[in-house]
């Protein structure tokens, strides 16, 4: 990557499309970025954000209707941390330009076209990003506006960031030379830039012994990625730095900045200060931020309705440091007797003003110049708390999430509920409700107060939120009482590692403001979709039922709903009843999931999976429907069938696709133990014309031998047929190394749970290297599962896996769809062929 050597901070990718997304993963993953943060939709990148990571860069895609993309950059434009950080916008194929009808409108740095290209993407972000762009832009005009030599110094890397002419003059450099100077050796000794020196400091630095530049203020610019010393000399000229050094000390904060405001209108003598910022819609007053002074019984002077301001609107500056009021002929500058007068434009996102700063004097203002340029970061700065005052009493916003904790409220808890249960019902996937009730809590707020209630409500709130994926929902349901949807659950044992996860996070104790700790625990039910109920209502119900049962065991626990045994026995023999007859209907479906090749990303085979649809009750959870067929021994025929429709289905794409392609089969135990399993295997290879090659035999790692006494023999006979063996869910069982070393396997899955928490949890972290290692020991191929983030995939290439499957790359297909997959894959191959 062709840019600066500099260490930068982040970079968060919000994009959809896959291979956008990994063309900029792969273009910024270099030693310039601490971190590569990847979205694929708002919502995640919400996440993400909440966790407040350092960043430098954002790119945002942004796809028809663009009102999500458009919010996120809004809301990264008005906020205090994200403002500064530059945002590139990603336009896919087709689209309507940016600005133009039907096209995005949102305030991005600069726009890149889909499918993205890594070299335009590079030189576009080294543009935005080469010689801390945002400071220079920030300082030079107002420095070039002081009447005193000054420049700006990068402490940190010892060199000048900008200066004015003045200063060229008393160095006796041209700017290009100065700027190449090392800041030491032209000043002197530099001072050290503290945290706590973010602000106005007395200091004298002397060069080779003659005082020059005695002026010191302490600012950050473009977020945290450097800290920058402005020095400056002369009679006044410490004013400007003060104000500077003020407002970084501000922040967002209103009552904070009045002091700012203050100093300002006593430095330059105004007589007169007026900010005001349109509110938008058909109210003709805008709000007004500042107003000095005002007229009898406080009335506001109508400063909107002048020619002036409607011009400084229009986004046009206004600077006279004298006769002010006879060239403006207006009549409240007439009345105010003001002789000098500035007026700025407020922009806080886009290109259109939001409000106008305006100032004035009775007397001349011989540094009108510097005023405008003081007024103009001012009034930016008034902008942005205007900004964020309107995103945080936005009425879509507020009525959508909880006022304390910012997470969602009941409502749009579930709307998203509505959402999860609708994209199961589609794909057949399972997913879990949550429903998390403070232990006790009515008893800290009558004891401690609702301020130390707020405290913990906030608290538990984070501690969840970071509990969980940025994918999953956590909302405020009510009081004391938490909800969350965990979506793309495969086994229930994962949410039933994540409920213990929040249990032992909760149960930790929290440090309250006045120093004092405090210990909260909670209890957690949980329903399942679709075996728990098939509507929000339902599931809710039953996750609290399963909650007030953890409340009965002792508290700060868990539990998973249980039916009522009537109940849920009647339901077990209808849908056992439904099962018997699903093949010889035709209600059987064969899913595939691709997976690739860990370096190449190239699909290399495929995990067949069943599924079952029936014609009134719809997909049904695998989750659900095969602990029954293992139950009553239907698990047989239908994984005679799973193995004979994906035999058929791989040799028809081998051939068609000329790929390699291999495809993976589960064995449950029950058909592990059927004399004629060899016999099943070989005639689904025969019929179907499959090489013994391409298919893989998984076989979970849990299943013991002394179960199955012949199945060291059995897996050796399938093996004589050419098969693979893989040893699936690895990790999860009770296994010897011994009894790995001897199990006949070819492959090794590492089991999802393990791999999901890759950057969340050390130790399933050092579980994962560990399985990797073993593997390549004992030259078995490793195959990683639930692969879901661009830091799982960074984490297991960095360290050797060599196969990856999960939703990173394709959620499991019907067989047509992953034919189209493939289809694709061999168009796009095409094209690159031929050039």
């Amino acid at each position: 990557m062709n840019m600066r050597t500099d260490r930068y901070a982040g970079v968060l990718i919000v994009v959809g499309n896959r291979d956008d997304r990994r063309v900029l993963f792969d273009a910024f993953d270099g030693a310039e970025f601490e971190a590569i943060y990847t979205a694929r939709d708002v919502a995640q990148a919400q996440g993400l954000l909440a966790q407040e990571p350092a960043l430098s860069l954002i790119f945002v895609e942004f796809l028809d209707p663009y009102a999500e993309a458009e919010g996120l950059c809004r809301l990264l434009a008005s906020h205090p941390r994200w403002r500064l950080i530059p945002r590139i916008g990603i336009l896919p194929r087709g689209a309507s330009p940016a600005g133009s009808k039907g096209g995005p409108d949102a305030p991005v740095a600069a726009w890149l076209p889909s499918p993205v290209d890594a070299g335009e993407a590079v030189r576009m972000a080294h543009e935005l990003l080469a010689g801390d762009g945002a400071a220079v832009v920030a300082a030079g005009d107002w420095l070039e506006a002081l009447d005193a030599p000054s420049v700006v110094v990068d402490v940190e890397k010892d060199h000048i960031a900008a200066a004015n002419a003045k200063a060229c003059a008393l160095f006796k450099r041209p700017l290009e030379k100065l700027l190449e100077a090392s800041a030491s050796e032209l000043i002197g000794e530099l001072p050290a830039v503290r945290e706590e020196s973010l602000g106005l400091g007395e200091a004298r630095i002397d060069a080779n012994g003659d005082p020059r530049l005695v002026g010191l203020a302490c600012m950050r610019f473009n977020g945290d990625s450097a800290r920058l010393v402005m020095l400056t000399a002369g009679p006044g000229a410490d004013s400007p730095l003060e104000l500077l050094a003020g407002l970084a000390r501000s922040g967002q904060d209103g009552q904070a900045v009045q002091p700012v405001l203050k100093r300002l209108i006593a430095d330059y003598g105004l007589d007169f200060f007026y900010v005001c910022a349109e509110r938008g819609g058909n109210e003709a007053e805008p709000q007004v931020l500042a107003a000095l002074p005002r007229a009898a019984q406080g009335a506001l002077y109508p400063v909107w309705e002048t020619e002036l301001y409607k011009r400084v609107l229009a986004g046009s500056e206004y600077a006279a440091g004298q006769d002010a009021a006879a060239h403006l002929g207006e009549a409240l500058f007439t009345q105010l007797r003001l002789a000098s007068v500035v007026g700025v434009p407020l922009y806080g996102e886009g290109h259109h003003a939001m409000g106008a700063l305006i100032a004035g004097s009775r007397r001349t203002q011989p540094r009108a110049r510097e005023l405008l340029s003081v007024a103009r970061l001012i009034g930016s700065h008034l902008a942005m708390q205007a900004l964020i005052a309107r995103y945080r009493s936005d009425s879509r916003f507020q009525g959508l999430h909880d006022s304390l904790t910012r997470l969602p409220n009941r409502l749009l808890f579930n709307d998203r509920l509505q959402t999860a249960i609708a994209e199961a019902g589609r794909s057949g996937e399972q997913f879990a409700v949550l429903f998390v009730d403070l232990d006790r809590f009515k008893t800290i707020n009558d004891s401690l107060g609702h301020s130390i209630g707020d405290q913990v409500l906030n608290a538990v709130a984070k501690r969840l939120r970071l509990s969980v994926r940025a994918s999953d929902t956590v909302a405020r349901y009510a009081g004391d009482e938490f909800t969350l949807v965990l979506r793309h659950i495969v086994q229930r044992d994962d949410v039933m590692r994540i409920a213990d996860k929040i249990v032992r996070v909760l149960e930790t104790p929290l440090t309250l403001s006045d120093g004092r700790e405090l210990q909260i625990t909670a209890s957690i039910g949980i329903a399942f979709y679709p075996d728990d109920g098939k509507d929000g209502e339902l599931l809710l119900k039953h996750a609290d039922v399963a909650m007030y049962s953890a409340k009965g065991l002792g508290r700060n626990t868990y539990q998973a709903y249980v039916a009522v045994p009537e109940e849920s026995h009647r339901q077990r023999l209808d849908l056992e009843t439904k099962l018997r007859v699903a093949e010889r209907n035709g209600e059987l479906r064969a899913y595939y999931q691709p997976q690739m090749d860990a370096r190449s990303e190239d699909i290399i085979g495929m995990e067949a999976l069943i599924r079952w649809e029936h014609p009134e009750l719809g997909l049904i959870s695998p989750g659900f429907f095969i602990p029954i067929a293992e139950d009553t021994g239907l698990i047989v025929p239908i994984g005679e069938w799973i193995m004979r429709t994906a035999c058929r289905d791989a040799k028809r794409w081998i051939e068609r696709f000329q790929l390699p392609l291999r495809v993976g089969v589960n064995l449950s135990a029950l058909q592990l133990r059927q004399p004629n399993l060899v016999e099943v295997v070989e005639s689904a290879l025969r019929e179907s014309g499959l090489e013994g090659q391409y298919l893989d035999l998984e076989v979970t790692e849990s299943i013991n031998i002394k179960d199955i006494p012949n199945l060291m023999e059995l897996l050796g006979q399938l093996r004589e047929l050419g098969c693979h063996i893989a040893i699936d869910d690895f990790g999860t069982g009770q296994s010897s190394l011994d009894y790995i070393k001897r199990f006949p396997a070819d492959r090794i899955k590492i089991d999802q749970t393990f791999v999901r928490n890759i950057g969340v949890d050390p130790a399933d972290e050092a579980i994962v290297r560990a399985t990797i290692n073993m593997a390549q020991n004992m030259d078995r191929v490793v195959v990683a599962e639930g692969v879901e983030t661009e830091d799982h995939l960074k984490f297991l290439r960095d360290h050797g896996c060599q196969e990856l499957q999960g939703y990173l790359f394709c959620r499991p297909l019907p067989a047509a769809s992953f034919e189209n997959l493939l289809n694709e894959r061999a168009r796009l191959i095409t094209e690159i062929q031929d050039g």
